[in-house]
């Protein structure tokens, strides 16, 4: 399970044992790993994936990528607009207190109370990565 409640205040408990997502992140990693929608990366995902230097993706579905960037067992993931602002809700805070970043394609900060609750674009950033 997955809970955050403030900056730097994100943790992951799993058998009993409470461990804070910040903490778990590895500068000693050498290529950058992310997760993705789809096996198929589309050329404007690619185009990213390049300027940050993602070496490899893993195919994943769900709001479980948000978590997986947010212990640093992956780096980011980046995605085009298609879902809907309770979709991400949870991931985002979870994410950001741990250190990681979320924004959309030109870099603008995710917000929330669209008239149409539909999300930008996407790309998330582990701490190692946000802050490397």
């Amino acid at each position: 399970m997955f809970y955050s409640y403030g900056d730097n205040l994100a943790f992951e408990l799993k058998d009993d044992k409470e461990t804070r997502l910040g903490d778990l992140y590895s500068k000693n990693k050498s290529s950058i790993e992310f997760v993705s929608y789809s096996n198929k990366i589309k050329p404007e995902i690619e185009k990213i994936y390049k300027e940050i230097g993602v070496t490899h993706h893993v195919r994943m579905k769900s709001s479980l990528k948000f978590c997986v960037v947010a212990t640093g067992e992956y780096d980011g993931y980046v995605a085009e607009p298609r879902a809907c602002e309770w979709d991400i809700a949870a991931g985002h805070a979870i994410l950001i207190h741990a250190g990681g970043t979320i924004t959309d394609f030109n870099k603008n900060p995710i917000l929330y109370g669209k008239k149409d609750f539909k999300n930008p674009s996407l790309i998330l950033k582990s701490k190692r990565i946000s802050n490397g």
